[in-house]
């Protein structure tokens, strides 16, 4: 897969994109990449992949889940 690389002064990209840096002054590299066609499937369909994976949600295991990480620990360093 081909990318565009480039350096370019961040000030030039916030009326595109809103950067998290409270300096704009400062220079950055912006990488373009084509998206596959994956990823434009996912995307033209707008599901998030939580929408994706909840095909795979087991409702009777919900319960159980809450307290996955309780048990865990139980389970292997011993009850408290």
């Amino acid at each position: 897969m081909e990318a565009v690389r480039t350096i370019v002064s961040a000030n030039t990209l916030t009326p595109i994109i809103d950067l998290p840096w409270k300096s704009r002054d400062m220079q950055v590299e912006v990488i373009i990449v084509p998206l596959s066609e994956a990823s434009r499937g996912r995307t033209s369909a707008g599901k998030s992949p939580k929408g994706f994976l909840k095909a795979y949600a087991n409702p009777a295991l919900w319960e159980s889940e809450q307290q996955a990480w309780k048990n865990s620990i139980a389970e292997k360093y011993g009850a408290a």
